[in-house]
């Protein structure tokens, strides 16, 4: 019992160091590279020729065209050195490559699945994409081929389950490999708060984890639901539903985003505000513009981050909360 809370209280410390320090590169004069905290505590020792930045407190090394994984716990290399490239550590497997074929291994080093695919995804959501002659399957995180690889495309598992594309069509598969959905559909999206959103015939259908079709979008765009409402538009104006399909706004406004922390921006007429999620304009339309909440990402949102968003009126940028009030 005193191991294991020494252990845990060994991980504690380094979970706050790790919040705290700041990272530093080290280089050394013959090109070999390493990783450590800006008071000296070294995680990545400077003797490999690259290393990847850690995931679940492992990083991936290079040495001589082989790679493995450093424990940045201890700077031991508990996997050895021995791969033609590697991904990094996502729910506890990586995908790692040998022969010019993919598999996984643990953080032990134990092969889960030894190298045989021709392709091979990260562990998202419980299971992992691979490829073998051409077809898609999924394989879990204790390493069991979940779905045979028979399928033209599959994408990441989200929410419990992954879209599947067969003859040109989409359906879903649950992580027991059973077809809730058989591929049916003209193109699909994933599950996003509980709804998947496909095409057929022309009209967005939103469907739940059975299967079963809970309604059909009358409008010519529609998006995922977000926050328990789904964007839709036509015509270029915008407004949004619900999971029954009911309208929340009418589609009015000529700019709108997802719902964020409650609430969500909307324009109209070169003017911006925010209504909650009765479809009231709780904050009115009198900014000039509004900035992402990631100024430097390449797909923006705009929405309230921390309770907070950056707007501009009158020709300055300031915050406000969720009241409007500026935040000073």
């Amino acid at each position: 019992m005193k191991k294991i809370a020494n252990l845990t209280f060994c991980l504690l410390l380094l979970t706050i160091s790790l919040q705290a320090q700041k990272l530093e590169i080290i280089d050394t004069p013959d090109g070999k590279h390493g990783l450590k905290f800006d008071n000296g505590i070294i995680l990545i020792p400077a003797r490999y020729d690259d290393f990847h930045m850690f995931q679940e407190n492992m990083a991936a090394v290079k040495l001589n065209n082989q790679w493995g994984f450093v424990d940045i716990r201890n700077g031991l290399e508990v996997i050895p050195l021995k791969y033609e490239d590697v991904g990094d550590f996502n729910e506890g497997l990586a995908v790692v490559a040998l022969n010019g074929k993919w598999g996984f291994v643990d953080k032990t080093g134990k092969e889960l699945i030894v190298p045989k695919y021709d392709q091979a995804g990260d562990i998202t959501g419980g299971a992992a994409r691979v490829i073998l002659n051409g077809k898609w399957g999924y394989v879990d995180t204790m390493g069991k081929e979940i779905v045979q690889p028979k399928y033209e495309h599959a994408d990441n598992f989200s929410e419990g389950m992954g879209t599947v594309q067969l003859n040109g069509k989409w359906g879903f598969v649950d992580k027991t490999g059973k077809e809730i959905v058989a591929p049916k559909y003209d193109n699909a999206s994933k599950f996003r708060d509980g709804l998947m959103r496909v095409l057929a015939n022309g009209k967005h259908v939103f469907l739940d984890k059975s299967g079963k079709e809970v309604f059909v979008s009358k409008y010519a765009a529609a998006e995922d639901f977000v926050d328990g409402f789904a964007r839709v538009s036509e015509n270029g104006k915008y407004g949004f539903l619900d999971k029954t399909g009911k309208e929340l706004t009418a589609l009015k406004y000529d700019f709108a985003d997802d719902f964020s922390e409650g609430l969500t921006v909307v324009g109209l007429g070169g003017k911006y505000g925010f209504i909650d999620k009765t479809g009231q304009e709780v904050i009115p339309l009198q900014f000039d513009s509004v900035y992402p909440i990631d100024e430097n990402a390449q797909l923006k949102h705009y929405g309230f981050y921390d309770g907070m968003i950056k707007v501009w009126q009158n020709g300055r940028g300031f915050y406000i909360d969720k009241t409007g009030k500026e935040v000073k």
